[in-house]
């Protein structure tokens, strides 16, 4: 894709020789560090942050009862299913286990999923390492990853399953039947481990179609059925976990979790929550975005002046996408809602201002990025299909809050399951990524997401 210079200049990396650039290494020695981190808060974060007790009460169920339909139909919490089967096996296999035994087990698991990636990463193209180096440095300071894996939480599981299916599908490059049917049986999984992940198969569904179009156009129909067929076969088996969900509860929650909690989850449509997840994830990427801009640009200054319009009509219309007076009370979301719960005590006038301001560096945000997301799809250049997979999944994620998570508000920590996606989505759209702003930007994330755990 050619990036253009309307909005980022770029850098010049191809003077590096390949073999002075250790992106392996590099990949590995991060993952370590920040997965011992990740270790070592998982030792000493207090219980109960978000490890609530019906996390281990729902695993246990299926530790003592196994996993048959009888202990699928009397699960209680909407998602995490898998999340909680996870927990169960080692509840199975080590009697006794407490829940630090459980937070460990994720860091490891995760690392040792780091080192299989590592082996692979070493077969790609240069340019292809640094691409997954990066997008991996951003997951990583995710501002709730530690809260994700060093607690008994259900993104935690379903980050690891997640992350060995797109292992899988790169090793398929999406032509090889086995890896890319074990790969889209472990993203149904993660479907199942957290229903936030619906929208991954769909995604792989959309750049299967891209790439055989492209293959049908070059060599005609009867190829692309023959030889293809068994892949869109796999996406389908691999919806199987879900759909017998559905059908076993008769929607996408279990009967007993209406007995439990004043909660409604499952489909319904809810037409804020598109905006706010919109909202929120422009503003967590405000300062990256911003300081690898390119301000002399005069196509950067359109978006800013349409960035504040629009901040300004919300604001004025009294709009604020961060509260819904039809979702229960919030038990945790994060600085941006606490933030503003916070100055709404201060008076109408200064929490207008407050979303004005907001809302204008999420959209100035948001802006360059459509831009530059616009440009690569009247390219028409989708050999890089996990591009085209980012792009799908998050635009698929954001307007499926619309009807996954009924009255839930949309938690800040939610952005834990487009976050390694929008990672990738960046480093294609910033030539300079990894560039020294980038750095002290990733080390405040860090930060960050440690307090988020610790406070």
């Amino acid at each position: 894709m050619k990036l253009s210079k309307a909005y980022f200049p770029v850098s010049n990396n191809s003077s590096i020789p390949e073999g002075r650039k250790f992106y392996p290494q590099y990949f590995i020695a991060i993952c370590v560090v920040y997965l011992i981190l990740a270790s070592a808060l998982a030792l000493e974060a207090r219980y109960g942050i978000l490890d609530e007790d019906f996390h281990l009460i729902a695993s246990r169920a299926f530790a003592n009862a196994g996993v048959n339909l009888t202990s699928l139909y009397k699960h209680v919490p909407p998602t995490g299913v898998a999340s909680h089967i996870w927990f169960a096996l080692w509840m199975r296999l080590f009697p006794g286990i407490d829940f630090i035994g459980l937070r460990l087990i994720t860091c490891a698991t995760l690392l040792l999923v780091a080192g299989f990636t590592y082996v692979h990463i070493k077969t790609l193209s240069v340019a292809r390492q640094q691409k997954i180096l990066a997008a991996s440095w951003f997951m990583l300071v995710c501002p709730y990853f530690f809260l994700s894996v060093s607690t008994i939480e259900t993104e935690g599981p379903s980050l690891i399953f997640l992350f060995i299916g797109l292992l899988l599908l790169s090793i398929s490059r999406f032509q090889r039947l086995l890896p890319f049917f074990l790969g889209c049986l472990l993203l149904g999984i993660t479907t199942i481990a957290r229903f936030y992940y619906i929208p991954l198969l769909p995604a792989v569904f959309v750049v299967l179609v891209l790439t055989d179009w492209e293959y049908y156009v070059q060599y005609g129909l009867k190829d692309v059925l023959v030889k293809r067929g068994l892949l869109y076969t796999a996406i389908g088996i691999s919806l199987l976990p879900l759909v017998g969900l559905i059908l076993l509860w008769g929607g996408l929650t279990p009967p007993a979790f209406h007995q439990w909690s004043k909660l409604r989850s499952g489909v319904s449509f809810n037409a804020l929550r598109p905006f706010t997840a919109f909202a929120l994830t422009g503003i967590y990427l405000t300062p990256i975005v911003l300081v690898n801009a390119y301000w002399q640009s005069k196509a950067l200054i359109r978006t800013v002046l349409i960035g504040v319009l629009a901040a300004l009509l919300l604001t004025l219309c009294r709009v604020n996408f961060f509260h819904d007076s039809s979702s229960v009370d919030d038990v945790f979301s994060g600085p941006i809602e606490h933030g503003l719960a916070w100055i709404e005590a201060r008076g109408e006038l200064v929490l207008k201002l407050a979303l004005f301001v907001v809302y204008s560096l999420s959209f100035i945000s948001l802006g360059i990025i459509i831009e530059q997301i616009s440009t690569y799809i009247r390219a028409k250049d989708y050999t890089d299909k996990g591009l085209v997979f980012s792009i799908v999944f998050v635009l698929f994620f954001i307007v499926s809050q619309a009807f996954v998570g009924g009255n839930h508000p949309f938690f800040e920590r939610y952005l834990i399951q487009p976050w390694p996606f929008i990672g990738y989505i960046l480093v294609q759209l910033f030539p300079g990524f990894l560039n020294g702003r980038t750095y002290l930007i990733l080390i405040a994330y860090t930060i960050l997401s440690v307090l988020i755990l610790v406070k």
